[in-house]
């Protein structure tokens, strides 16, 4: 199969006037156009590096408030959905995220219908199956038993990786993090995230840390999440921190001696009035970066393209802008990487799925940003 694209993106860069020869589902040549080219643009299946799926149903239905009412709103509305709503939930949003050009993704997943959805799209990853332990701090062997249980459900429905993950480091107590950190070869956990979590976890101070002390239970008195996850030996290879939007160099120095990767959802971030996070001093620090669109609840509709202007518009809001290039390619190459998988490029060798978006008249992969939306999406 000859493709001909007017232009083929590599590592984020829009490349004009090339075709890729693929046979049996790998490109074995990308060469100078032999033909007249066609109006779209050749490029590696986008990867969503964070997913909640299963909270698909509550797009639109949580205004936007501060990180911990968000929460609070979520929680409280999550109480009354049935599995089968979860499900019926979880499916659409798999069949979204391939819309829109997903076929890698890591999904946090409460209840356990995401590896099933996910391979019915024929979307590859990992599954992060959460532990929340708040209503039982200290003794969570329980808690961690059953989440294992919902893990070994989804590894007979699907053949992802599942790991046992962990949510959150104001939801899972210590002795928890370190059990789960210990048992699972990869974690992810959301980190860094708002402005509370940084009262919280280095003063004792705002809504979190009055929702421990209604617990009878202290703040943990860190500097930064950072150095509360590394002194609880997270900060290593396999650990994947979501959001990062309170980091400063000498957890950036941290993040990048240990090993993590991140996942950053620009768009969520926004909603939920978190700080920008320092994206491009993270990159330039050696972190792999992916590009994640979270949940619909704070994600907004199933989009990468919306996701990847809001990451460039927060780069320059923060004055420290990052190229179009570059948030391709976290949504793309580099996206893949930081979740441990390599050869997602359109080079010779590589058998990743390819996607055309059927543009006309972008030149530059900023123009194809600012243009393309799901519905010009399809799969070679």
């Amino acid at each position: 199969m000859i493709l001909r694209p007017y232009g083929v993106v590599v590592a984020g860069e829009l490349l004009l006037g090339l075709e890729v020869v693929v046979e049996g589902r790998v490109i074995q040549e990308v060469r100078p156009h032999t033909g007249m080219p066609e109006d779209y643009v050749l490029s590696p299946a986008f990867v969503n590096a964070h997913s909640h799926l299963e909270y698909r149903g509550l797009q639109d239905r949580i205004p936007s408030l501060s990180f911990w009412n968000w929460i609070g709103e979520l929680v409280r509305l999550n109480e009354d959905v049935s599995y089968d709503e979860t499900r019926r939930w979880t499916e659409r949003a798999a069949l979204e995220n391939r819309q829109t050009g997903v076929a890698l993704i890591a999904d946090h997943s409460n209840r356990p219908f995401a590896g099933a959805a996910l391979e019915a799209q024929s979307i590859k990853g990992t599954i992060f199956q959460e532990t929340i332990t708040i209503d039982c701090w200290g003794d969570g062997a329980d808690k961690i038993r059953e989440i294992e249980e919902r893990a070994a459900q989804q590894r007979k429905e699907c053949t992802l990786d599942i790991f046992v993950s962990t949510h959150a480091p104001y939801s899972v107590d210590p002795s928890s993090l370190r059990r789960i950190n210990e048992k699972s070869a990869k974690n992810s956990i959301h980190a860094a995230e708002s402005y509370e979590e940084m009262d919280w976890m280095a003063k004792g101070e705002g809504p979190i840390a009055e929702f421990y002390a209604s617990y009878g239970l202290e703040s943990p008195g860190f500097r930064s999440t950072i150095a509360y996850l590394s002194s609880l030996d997270m900060i290593r290879s396999g650990t994947q921190l979501v959001h990062c939007c309170s980091v400063d160099e000498e957890d950036i120095e941290l993040m990048a001696h240990g090993g993590v990767s991140v996942a950053h959802c620009p768009y969520s971030n926004v909603y939920l009035h978190c700080p920008i996070a320092p994206v491009r001093r993270m990159l330039e620090a050696g972190v792999p970066v992916g590009l994640g669109m979270d949940s619909a609840a704070s994600g907004g509709p199933i989009d990468m393209f919306l996701v990847m202007r809001s990451a460039l518009a927060s780069s320059l809001a923060l004055g420290e802008p990052v190229s179009a290039e570059t948030v391709w390619n976290m949504a793309t190459t580099a996206g893949a990487s930081s979740l441990g998988v390599s050869g997602w490029s359109v080079t010779v060798g590589s058998s990743c799925p390819l996607i055309k978006v059927q543009v006309a008249g972008a030149y530059s992969i900023g123009e194809v940003i600012e243009s393309a939306k799901p519905e010009l999406v399809e799969f070679v």
